[in-house]
């Protein structure tokens, strides 16, 4: 019986020298697992070490998505009638028979014959085209988004203008709270006037008749005048009527034509 009594002591110390042989085998298994997954994650693209400020690395495949710009307008040279417009926008009414001097006058890079359905439309949205109609009694329009600059630049109405007999010019939008007209003839400039977020900036010239006819006068005439009457939307597209074209095209039927998109 003593045997057993020493048993204990006997299987600790058996213990204790399997540890000591063992222990430098599950060192040299751990260094070697370590230095395995660190060789692993440098083939992948990383660095081997716990970086919390980077994000994981990805070495599964990558997919692309091709983009591509928005296709330029495809322009028609169907002969088609008038389309209306007049609101949110700008445009040229000038006395002249031949549409392509207009466009060489507006400048611009590229010119292209369009109808009013493929020409028009693209005008009205963006800032870099304008759509020149064909000839309507005598005038030729040119209507676009990039026109709303020559509000405020007479100048450049008035060099305008000394190329044709007459130069009609109006704006309207009424988010800005923005109307304008002005009317040329010979080169000079007979009336203009213009608003801005309730504020007169441009007043020449006495008020012609058909302002007259219209209830005009009752409009500020300069900056800071005490009044209840403002210009409108609609204002502008009746003066237009009433100077030469009607952009709603209510008053008369003109045949089909076709006639310039400019950029």
């Amino acid at each position: 019986m003593g045997w057993l009594m020493k048993l204990p002591a006997l299987l600790l110390a058996l213990a204790s020298v399997l540890l000591r042989l063992l222990w430098p085998l599950l060192l040299g298994a751990t260094a070697y697992v370590l230095l395995r997954r660190r060789k692993a994650d440098k083939a992948a693209g990383g660095t081997g070490d716990l970086d919390e400020d980077k994000a994981p690395s990805f070495s599964g495949p990558v997919y692309t998505v091709n983009y591509q710009e928005a296709p330029a307008p495809r322009f028609s040279t169907q002969p088609d009638g008038p389309l209306p417009f007049g609101y949110k926008t700008a445009w040229l009414a000038l006395r002249c028979t031949d549409p392509g001097k207009v466009a060489a006058a507006l400048g611009g890079t590229k010119r292209r014959r369009s109808n009013w359905a493929a020409g028009l439309e693209p005008a009205l949205e963006r800032d870099d085209l304008i759509f020149v109609s064909p000839v309507l009694d005598g005038w030729v329009l040119a209507v676009g988004q990039a026109l709303f600059d020559l509000a405020e630049q007479p100048d450049t109405l008035a060099a305008m203008a000394k190329q044709f007999d007459q130069l009609q010019y109006f704006a309207s939008h009424r988010v800005a709270g923005g109307y304008c007209w002005a009317r040329y003839e010979a080169g000079s400039c007979l009336r203009a006037y213009g608003i801005a977020d309730r504020r007169v900036f441009w007043n020449a010239g006495p008020l012609t008749a058909e302002e007259q006819a219209l209830g005009f006068a009752a409009f500020p005439a300069a900056e800071g005048e005490e009044t209840e009457h403002w210009p409108g939307e609609e204002d502008v597209l009746r003066i237009a009527a009433a100077w030469g074209i009607d952009p709603c095209f209510t008053q008369k039927i003109y045949p089909p034509g076709v006639g310039w998109a400019c950029q």
